[in-house]
């Protein structure tokens, strides 16, 4: 009988379909922080829900915060890709705002902004331009989808970077919990109509 040799400690592991182990550990890990915040996930919660040893973690990302600021870029590089695909497809520029908020609903999260003000400190200065840039260049996306919206006169917009934040801010709010748990919203899809109608109110040419 062949004696199976051992693997070496901290070896990546053969994926058996087209899912790198990278981005199989990437994958958990940005579901992890951003359902639970930085502190709250370790190394070991991420190996176990990628299904890989905590070496194999390690041999990828030597620390905690370098796998941190890799799994936050590709969840807002992703992000940011979908709200370009949806913003040129088709359907009133109302419609398309609905379809965005919808998705950014579905997911949950830790803010963006309370995440990274705790952390701050722990990360090196190319770290937090890394996770900046990809913030900023979301915005620019929306920025973009609102000035073509006004261009087209859809709506009524002199400053779409302001128009951006305030619609980013706005969907904050509507995944907004309270003490017990309770949500201002009962369903995603009522969070999205409402905070649209109300932008709406605003813009609508």
């Amino acid at each position: 009988m062949d004696i199976p040799t051992k693997r070496p400690l901290g070896r990546p592991i053969q994926q058996q379909d087209s899912i790198s182990t990278s981005d199989l550990i990437l994958h958990s890990a940005s579901v992890l922080f951003m359902e639970k915040g930085f502190e709250n996930v370790s190394m070991n919660q991420v190996a176990d829900h990628s299904g890989v040893t905590k070496a194999t973690v390690y041999y990828y990302f030597p620390t905690k915060t370098d796998l941190f600021v890799a799994s936050i870029v590709g969840v807002l590089t992703r992000v940011n890709e979908r709200i370009e695909h949806i913003l040129q497809g088709p359907g009133s520029f109302q419609e398309r705002l609905l379809k965005i908020s919808v998705n950014y609903l579905k997911v949950p999260q830790i803010h963006m902004d309370d995440m990274f003000g705790k952390i701050k400190q722990h990360l090196s200065e190319e770290q937090q331009n890394q996770l900046i840039h990809q913030e900023d260049a979301l915005y620019q996306t929306l920025c973009k989808g609102f000035e073509e919206a006004a261009r087209q006169h859809e709506i009524v917009c002199s400053d779409p970077n302001l128009a951006a934040h305030i619609f980013v801010s706005m969907l904050r709010i509507g995944e907004r919990q309270y003490t017990g748990r309770t949500k201002l919203f009962e369903t995603t899809e009522e969070a999205a109509e409402s905070i649209i109608s109300f932008l709406w109110r605003g813009i609508h040419n």
